[in-house]
């Protein structure tokens, strides 16, 4: 599951409690966070982000051995292979593209509001105090993709296709087995188009069923 998707289901869970706290939603998406710059999750003093954290991985696990999810990346990489993209790359884009295609599809004002809250409470002196990164560099790195989210905003509902594909071939760039090159981002684009109506459709049920997995 993508960042904006744990964002999602750590503020439901967290309504279903009372108030949504920022840390948590925060800690729901620092793993993937880390992944995004290629490091290793970064430790917390703050126990509000540890639960986050902790809840990031329970919802990882039941997200990743849903049916939904499965039969999503399932149809998505033998389409993917029967155009030509490799097995490792058909892979990588049945994974990542349906959770990119699931955050479109799941969009709602709400989730969006979490999220945003979240990233501007790591910006704070406060949590910048309490999140410690491993590498060197890691608290710079991580403050500049905070604004950098930030900067672009919310979450839409309406990602294009040829911007799911970009999106893809920009992360897989840097992995040369899985990268792609023009033939296989219009492959991933096509894949894209044909699949979101049923991603769409099927989105809700996907988020009832690893809500009961948690």
């Amino acid at each position: 599951m993508n960042f904006f998707g744990h964002a999602l289901i750590a503020r439901r869970n967290e309504a279903t409690r009372g108030a949504v706290r920022s840390e948590f939603v925060l800690g729901s998406m620092l793993p993937d966070f880390a992944s995004m710059l290629r490091t290793r999750p970064p430790g917390t003093t703050d126990a509000v982000v540890e639960a986050g954290l902790r809840f990031h991985h329970a919802t990882d696990d039941a997200f990743h051995g849903s049916r939904a999810f499965l039969e999503f990346s399932g149809q998505a990489s033998a389409f993917l292979a029967r155009r030509g993209l490799s097995r490792g790359s058909a892979r990588a884009v049945a994974h990542v593209g349906v959770e990119l295609l699931l955050d479109a599809a799941l969009v709602e004002n709400s989730a969006n509001e979490a999220y945003l809250s979240a990233i501007e409470c790591a910006l704070t002196v406060r949590m910048s105090d309490h999140i410690h990164w491993l590498n060197g560099d890691g608290k710079g790195r991580f403050t500049h993709l905070c604004h950098s989210l930030l900067a672009r905003g919310p979450v839409s509902a309406d990602t294009s296709p040829e911007l799911i594909a970009e999106r893809l071939r920009v992360i897989l760039a840097d992995r040369p087995r899985l990268a792609l090159d023009d033939e296989g981002q219009s492959v991933v684009r096509d894949w894209a188009m044909s699949v979101r109506p049923t991603i769409s459709a099927g989105a809700a049920a996907l988020l009832v069923e690893v809500e009961q997995r948690l």
